[in-house]
């Protein structure tokens, strides 16, 4: 299996969010090469105006074994938040999001060896999934 995720967004520090997964992506990427359903697990974050009415989907294309996570997040929300809150914040989104879809189309690979608990470890060693904002981290306070 392979993971990639995308932002789609007018915010830089959503693009610099994502660009702190990085590490996360080249884990799955390597410790889940051989998985065979999914394939791929493409994520997309989209942080639009709330007026277009987007919302978050799940999709699992069987013939091609791609698994879609579209995560569609408020614009009027994160542009009001600091980074350090917007991290705390699409963290648990996107987390929660991963996680439903492995429940929900069952994949027995990715339950079976534990990838929940793998994915939120791995964000957790890169500062995601905190239970509580830290803000002595937060070099804008």
């Amino acid at each position: 299996m392979r993971i990639s995720i995308n932002v789609d967004t007018h915010l830089n520090s959503i693009l610099s969010l994502r660009d702190e997964l990085e590490p996360v992506c080249e884990k799955v990427n390597e410790d889940y090469r051989t998985v065979e359903a999914p394939s791929v697990m493409g994520i997309a974050i989209r942080c639009l105006p709330d007026n277009i009415g987007r919302k978050s989907f799940k999709r699992y294309d069987k013939k091609d074994r791609y698994l879609t996570i579209d995560i569609a997040i408020s614009y009027e929300k994160y542009k009001n938040l600091q980074k350090i809150e917007q991290r705390h914040e699409l963290s648990h989104t996107l987390y929660d999001h991963v996680v439903d879809a492995i429940e929900k189309y069952k994949f027995p690979e990715l339950i079976e060896s534990g990838f929940g608990t793998d994915f939120e470890n791995w964000c957790d060693e890169i500062g995601w999934l905190q239970n509580e904002i830290d803000w002595s981290l937060d070099p804008e306070v």
